[in-house]
């Protein structure tokens, strides 16, 4: 099964010609932290894939599980910038609060 993703934005006026909100890019400063690790993991993730060719044995046993460990905090990481993500739209208005899944009243 694929797990895609699709953040929800709420459109008031369909006949809007203009964006409600600049359309330069704003990026939370949570969303940044987030990227930036997430950016990390993959610039290790590539040297790490890179020895994995010539690794054999009880290395390349060693680096698999690290990358694997690695995917599984990308998939975190993932998960909290979508959640950021929503708590960024809910802050500018473009959303509801109930649209955040760890809101309660």
């Amino acid at each position: 099964m694929t797990d895609i993703k699709h953040l929800p934005v709420i459109q008031t006026d369909p006949d809007e010609d203009e964006p409600s909100c600049s359309p330069k890019i704003y990026v939370s400063n949570e969303e940044a932290s987030l990227l930036a690790e997430m950016r990390h993991l993959r610039e290790h993730s590539i040297e790490l894939k890179k020895e994995l060719r010539s690794a054999d044995g009880e290395k390349r046993t060693r680096l698999e599980s690290e990358i694997n460990e690695m995917r599984a905090k990308w998939k975190n990481l993932a998960d909290q910038r979508e959640r950021a993500f929503v708590r960024k739209m809910i802050m500018l208005g473009h959303l509801p609060p109930e649209a955040d899944r760890d809101y309660s009243r």
